[in-house]
């Protein structure tokens, strides 16, 4: 309905200003003013409030009666904006005089021709790009009067024309403000490139040659690539992701100022507004979009290849002169130069690619070698004139630095992390020909000249070697901020730059030192490659990966990525403010993204308040232009189209429960003992009791002890037992009658399993020796009581023994095969090992005292061990004879659930496939690679202690060979950027608190290049704590996982859990205890051969017939002849007196095996340990369990060492790739 106009003649803010009218009988039955609740049986507000504001109204009219008496009009330089209804509380009424007074708006009253009683506002607002000499817009004041005023903005044309029922439209708003970060980046648009929309000639060729493969039938198959040099056809997803990194490099679309909010008129025209700073515009801010951005397509589908697409189709491309260094004459010639110099210089001048056009002719025939040269004297170059002069502060003249000329360069610079540079070579070397690369991947690589560098095509820096070219400032304060030696890089003007993994190239919260040496670059296009930009930005796919199924379990699985949508569409803005954070440093310090980078000189946004405004409610939250940022920047397909175009294998996510053994229940009950304790005793309060905010540290150590006690532990020390009955029974001998009932029945149940463990003999040896049992049955007789961990050896029952021993023993017979009886000595080595074992637990013992924690050293070397004088060029080896009494001894069975699973499973598996195993603790790690050497299977550890060239050794070896099936990786190594596609099979021996981690284990092998259904099996103890975690973790929000993303205990569930957990069963009687038996026995002392020398003859029978007292036996592992010799007591003295023992040799056992691992005890002084010992634990107990002042720490390092290949051998023992 047409609005009435109202008198405007001597009131013209009174047209600003609604009217009310007493009468409520024309009041309509839906209150839209705000002036009360209405109930459904009357159509009239609250009459209370109707006096107030009709007494508010004529107040108002009456402090505008000197405003000149005129008829409204309202000049066309003012935009209308919306209308504005009075309420009680929120009505602008100083804020639209102060306004109009100023000349910054004008109104106008009207009312309502149904109700003539009530009235509304349009409001018109001048422009902030509109006659700006007449209207001053410099207040403050005024822009936020002007923000006030646009916020209660009724916008909707219905309302604009005098509908009373019309209401304000914000939903699409708040929804966009409501979507979660990770939502945001999983539904961007797909890339799609316009190449009729590029005017770059150059650019234009490069998308079309891209594009070409994409557009052929997809039952053709493609067995080259249009694009010159590229060996591999690209999948249409790469295609459309290569042609638009290039459409955004040589053309970077205009996109409107992030800071401005398109508004439409209530008479359809568009304007534009900025509600941070209230100014609003007619016309629009144009900003270029970055000249490159964010390739974070799914992780493990070719991002490495689609950036060799990108490098090769732009070949010879040069960047253009920024504009305020072009020369705006032609440079004047001393003598008139040739046409081919002229169009030589022309062309450097114009940045024309020539290499890229001379390359083409010479793939037709055509050869311009003169005119390449022509063209390579006059490469385009410029100069950027020093900085303006500066007083110092003493008056004085600041010297100014000289001009720079750069050259420009058709090259990229890639910085990749250390352990990615084999990849990209070898990407290079599978994808690519043609290409001109220098890598430099350690400090000691040079840097080519300024000439040689120009050949190149691909410069591969490791991250670390690229921080060298920053080289040292200079320490001078009058000096200015350069380097002290003068990188050559820094002498062009580069086409591109990729950062591999760059989620964290700008740092966190501090400038790194690859952004300090990029800071002095001159770079056209920079491309930031990863997966994950940040915490909160990864791909569905990650989610999906981690969520368990049941393998078979098809069911509803093509709804499972839009119901993970869906459930995570919304989120808590406080948990993803960081990540906004973190893309910050993305976007400005290394993107350079205007005008978020832009100087102080030229209107720089600001990030934190337009990306991170702050809402009605106080609190930030992100801005709808988020979702246009990322649009601008971000590389990506969708999932369901990745999934559509390269269908990867399936992927079988499964969570296998093992029933624990008597020893992994003891073990965990131990450390709810130390918890009940501690609980008890401090009354569940104060600084004493372990789950107060101060003990958080200590807490959280505790429980990652007791998760590794989840594959096996020997940390609990009989001393600190004791220590902890000790303080339990006097707390209930003194508080006994206040104690609870239920305190009382749990402390006397813990009490009873500490006992229990202190009477366990076999348990009491492990824990003493560091050892993890393994069963052995048929053990040879004469040697079985010097072996056997326990002193109860029933001939009858499988033999106990530890699984360094067992090694042992293993070593020694296979270091005899050439004997007659290789079991000869034997029981010898046996007696030595269990002296051994006596002195270390000693030894121990008076080191926990001084709360020194064992080392493990795991040498993942081939060490010289051959002798220089044998050869072994036969390959002759020697195994032990199927008709020998020591074939029949097998191994039946450890004390570990999840050690005798994963043996079963690599046993059935790993001649077919190959897997890699998760774990999280170096502990872990020894006990694994151990049980691996006990059946002969070659592994390898991608351990966080091994150099990165090791590292890049064992991945190629693992990829490419046939020999090498097994990888054990530490979870911590297994995150971005590692390909390890050869593997379907992945075990996860504890289960991992962050779904993040989970999945990124499981992607290194889940990715393209897989040919082969892979799953992934996470080993959980039945009934016990980590399956609660589990539980836990998949019932988890994802405001609640990003709450609690750090520590499991920063969740109040999960901690409540953990504080409640109770004991778990044991069995009754010692006779009843069971290990975990493997589902079929192995042979023990078959599982390894002897490689004989060249030269050896088959020695005599003949034996002496004098013993001597000592003699040398051999010790070593399989695979090296003549073996160190280790000086073994054979006589049993194992009660000698503790000083005449310290004085004798203690021997060093190394255990050298096919696969180069070498593993050896650390020395502590001049001892050293015979058996080696993973880690034991130090006291735990909290101020209310023992007398120490705090939970003692474990170290748990594995020192890793390492050495060159010998005698041709290559590093890591195989062939020589």
């Amino acid at each position: 309905m047409a609005p009435a106009a109202v008198a405007d003649a001597g009131y013209p803010f009174l047209s600003g200003i609604e009217a009310y009218n007493d009468n409520d009988e024309d009041l309509p039955a839906k209150n839209k003013l705000g002036l009360g609740d209405i109930t459904p049986q009357t159509d009239t507000p609250q009459s209370s409030s109707l006096p107030r504001l009709a007494e508010s109204l004529l107040k108002a009219a009456s402090t505008v009666q000197s405003f000149p008496a005129e008829e409204s009009t309202i000049s066309e330089q003012y935009v209308p904006v919306g209308i504005l209804r009075r309420s009680s509380a929120q009505f602008p009424e100083q804020e639209l005089y102060n306004l109009q007074n100023h000349g910054w708006i004008q109104t106008r009253w009207n009312v309502y021709e149904t109700y003539p009683g009530w009235s509304f506002v349009q409001v018109y607002v001048l422009p902030h790009d509109v006659a700006r000499i007449a209207v001053s817009r410099s207040s403050n004041t005024l822009r936020k009067a002007l923000r006030a005023v646009m916020a209660n903005i009724d916008k909707s044309p219905t309302a604009w024309n005098g509908d009373f029922e019309a209401g304000p439209s914000e939903q699409g708003k708040k929804a966009a403000e409501d979507e979660s970060l990770w939502y945001i980046f999983n539904t961007l648009d797909n890339p799609n490139p316009t190449i009729d929309d590029v005017r770059d000639e150059d650019g234009k060729l490069a998308m079309q040659e891209l594009m070409a493969s994409s557009r052929e039938s997809k039952q053709e198959v493609r067995e080259t690539s249009s694009v010159i040099g590229l060996k591999t056809p690209l999948h249409p997803y790469q295609c459309r992701s290569a042609a638009t990194m290039i459409q955004r490099e040589v053309q970077p679309r205009q996109m409107l100022d992030p800071r401005l909010e398109v508004c439409k008129t209530p008479l359809g025209q568009e304007y534009y507004y900025d509600k941070e700073e209230g100014t609003l515009l007619r016309s629009k801010r144009i900003y270029e979009e970055a000249c490159g951005g964010i390739l974070a397509e799914t992780m493990g589908c070719g991002k490495t290849l689609i950036c060799l697409a990108v490098i090769l189709s732009t070949r010879g491309h040069f960047p253009r002169i920024p504009t305020e260094y072009q020369e705006t004459k032609n440079p004047t010639r001393k003598s008139v130069g040739s046409l081919m110099q002229m169009a030589a210089a022309t062309a450097g001048r114009f940045s024309v690619s020539w290499p890229s056009r001379f390359r083409r002719l010479r793939e037709l025939g055509v050869n311009y070698a003169r005119c390449e040269e022509e063209c390579e004297r006059h490469r385009g170059e410029y100069t950027i004139p020093p900085p303006p002069s500066r007083y110092t502060s003493r008056g004085g003249w600041m010297s100014r630095p000289p001009a720079v000329r750069l050259r420009l360069i058709s090259g990229t610079l890639i910085i990749v992390p250390p352990n990615l540079v084999d990849h990209w070579t070898s990407e290079i070397a599978s994808h690519t020909e043609g290409l001109q690369v220098l890598v430099l991947r350690s400090r000691n690589d040079k840097t080519p000249s300024e000439e040689e560098l120009l050949k190149y095509d691909i410069i591969l820096f490791a991250r670390t070697r690229f921080e060298k070219e920053a080289g040292e400032p200079e320490t001078s304060r009058h000096a200015p901020s350069v380097s002290a030696v003068e990188s050559p890089l820094k002498k062009f003007h580069w086409l591109r730059i990729i950062v591999d993994e760059g989620h964290n190239v700008a740092g966190h919260g501090y400038k790194s030192s690859t952004m300090h040496m990029l800071d002095q670059l001159h770079v056209e296009r920079r491309w930031v490659v990863s997966g994950t930009p940040s915490n909160g930005l990864y791909g569905a796919e990650l989610s999906l990966a981690s969520h368990q199924r049941l393998v078979g379990d098809t069911s509803s699985e093509d709804d499972v990525p839009s119901s993970v949508l869906h459930s995570r569409r919304k989120a808590g803005t406080d948990e993803e403010l960081k990540d906004v954070d973190n893309l910050r440093l993305i976007v400005v310090e290394f993107l350079k993204h205007k005008p978020w980078a832009n100087s102080r000189h030229d209107d720089p946004a600001n990030w934190t308040k337009y990306i991170k405004p702050v809402g009605e409610d106080g609190k930030r939250r992100k801005a709808p232009s988020l979702r246009a940022v990322l649009q601008g920047l971000v590389v990506r397909h969708r999932l369901d189209v990745i999934n559509e175009e390269l269908p990867l294998p399936r992927l079988q996510n499964k969570v296998v429960s093992l029933e624990p053994t008597f020893y992994d229940k003891m073990s965990i009950n131990l450390f709810l003992f130390n918890l009940t304790v501690n609980a008890i005793t401090s009354e569940r309060k104060d600084q004493d009791y372990m789950f107060q905010s101060r003990n958080r540290k200590h807490l959280s150590l505790l429980i990652n002890h007791l998760r590794q006690a989840g594959f096996w532990w020997t940390g609990h020390k009989p001393k600190d037992i004791e220590s902890t009955i000790e303080v339990a029974e006097k707390y209930v001998t003194n508080h006994i009658e206040k104690m609870a009932v239920d305190d009382i029945q749990l402390l006397t149940e813990g009490l009873r399993i500490a006992h229990r463990a202190l009477a366990s003999e076999s348990f009491s040896s492990f824990c003493h020796s560091d050892e993890l049992g393994v069963y052995v049955q048929g053990f040879p007789d004469h040697a079985r009581d010097y072996w056997s961990l326990t002193s109860n050896s029933d001939e009858t029952k499988p033999l106990l023994l530890g699984l360094s021993q067992a090694r042992l023993a293993q070593t020694f017979i296979t270091s005899h095969l050439t004997a007659e009886d290789p079991s000869e000595g034997l029981a010898g080595a046996g007696i030595s090992a269990r002296r051994e074992l006596m002195l270390r637990s000693e030894k121990k013992t008076a080191r926990n005292e001084s709360n020194v924690a064992d080392n493990l050293t795991h040498k993942n070397k081939p060490t010289e061990n051959r002798s220089p004088k044998k050869t072994f060029l036969k390959g002759i080896s020697k195994k032990l004879s199927s008709d020998s009494p020591l074939s029949h001894t097998k191994l039946v069975a450890t004390t570990s659930a999840k050690l005798t699973y994963l043996l079963d499973r690599v046993q059935e598996l790993h001649k077919e496939e190959k897997i890699i195993i998760f774990y999280e603790n170096n502990n872990t790690a020894f006990w694994i690679a151990e049980g691996l050497e006990l059946l002969g299977i070659d592994f390898r550890i991608y351990a966080n202690t091994l150099k990165t060239s090791q590292k890049a050794a064992y991945l190629s070896l693992f990829e490419e060979s046939s020999s090498v099936r097994i990888l054990l990786m530490d979870l911590r190594q297994a995150s971005h950027g590692l390909h390890i596609a050869s593997a379907s099979r992945v075990f996860i021996v504890n289960p991992i608190w962050r779904p993040y981690v989970e999945s990124q284990a499981i992607k290194r092998a889940h990715r393209i290049g897989q040919t082969r259904p892979v799953f992934v099996e996470t080993l959980v103890l039945k009934d016990t704590l980590e399956e609660k975690m589990l539980h836990r973790r998949q019932e988890m929000s994802n405001s609640e996982m990003q709450h609690a993303e750090k520590d499991m205990l920063d969740d109040s569930t999960m901690s409540s859990i953990i504080q409640h957990e109770r004991f778990y069963e044991l069995p009754e009687r010692d006779e009843l205890i069971e290990p975990a038996y493997l589902q079929e026995a192995c042979g023990f002392f078959d599982r390894h051969e002897l490689p004989i020398p060249d030269d050896y003859v088959e020695q005599s029978s003949h034996r002496p017939t004098t013993p001597t007292k000592k003699r040398k036996v051999s010790l070593l592992g399989q695979g090296f002849l003549p073996s160190p010799q280790i000086e073994i007591d054979l006589s049993p003295d194992l009660i000698s007196p503790a000083k005449k023992q310290k004085k004798k040799k203690v021997s060093t056992f190394q255990i050298v095996t096919e696969n180069g691992i070498v593993m050896t005890p650390p020395r502590r002084g001049s001892s050293s340990r015979a058996l080696r010992s993973p880690l034991s634990a130090s006291d735990y107990q909290s101020p209310a369990v023992s007398p120490a002042a705090s939970p003692g720490g474990v170290d748990d390092r594995v020192v890793v060492e390492e050495s060159l290949p010998v005698q041709g051998s290559s590093l890591f023992g195989g062939d020589v790739l």
